[in-house]
């Protein structure tokens, strides 16, 4: 079985987001899963001094974001709001929970993205426990039972594992993919990390 690919990601980064649909296509062609690693974001921007939060850029990053948001969403055929209701959210509630979700067994992949639609499709505050707690439930789950669970220090410890393997791997800020030991970062890497499983020259 060939190694899965590193998804280090959160789910209020928009290019998280509008990659995520085209990752699962490329480990479905390319019969790779997907290991995904929620990360303390805040965390790896400190430690490498490579990233900062969306209002400490320079006005011209933050106006070429909202023009580049849509048009990445209509590039990718992926609905998006470039500025919902509920943004800047925190991150921690909606990584624990698919952590949780994933020490349960459950479809991370499914509920990973429920919780990105949460925020940049359906105004849902995926920094708020109910709302969480409602978006699981309607994938069928037991929602309040994986909030609840999202507060153990299992998947505390998974969290901040998750982000020691992201620094190891050199992986500074999100989305990174890391596929057979080789790193890639943001969404526009998607169609080149495809060319390489499909045999591109190293």
């Amino acid at each position: 079985m060939s190694d899965p690919i590193k998804f280090y990601f959160a789910c209020v980064s928009p290019w998280s987001y509008l990659g995520l649909d085209k990752l699962q296509e490329i480990a479905e062609r390319h019969n790779r899963t997907i290991a995904f690693k929620p990360t303390n974001v805040g965390r790896t921007w400190a430690e490498t001094g490579a990233g900062q939060p969306l209002g400490n850029r320079p006005d011209v990053l933050q106006s070429y974001r909202l023009l580049e948001l849509p048009r990445w969403g209509q590039w990718r055929g992926v609905p998006i709001n470039p500025e919902p209701k509920h943004f800047p959210a925190p991150f921690m509630l909606s990584s624990k929970v698919i952590i949780a979700a994933g020490q349960a067994g459950e479809d991370m992949y499914a509920v990973t993205r429920a919780l990105m639609r949460g925020c940049w499709v359906e105004e849902r505050n995926i920094s708020d426990e109910r709302d969480v707690a409602e978006i699981l439930d309607g994938l069928g789950l037991d929602g309040a039972s994986l909030v609840a669970a999202a507060g153990s220090d299992a998947v505390a410890a998974e969290l901040e594992a998750h982000t020691d393997d992201a620094l190891s791997d050199k992986a500074w800020s999100v989305p990174s993919y890391v596929v057979n030991g080789e790193l890639f970062f943001g969404q526009d890497r998607l169609e080149m990390i495809d060319w390489r499983l499909s045999g591109g020259a190293n």
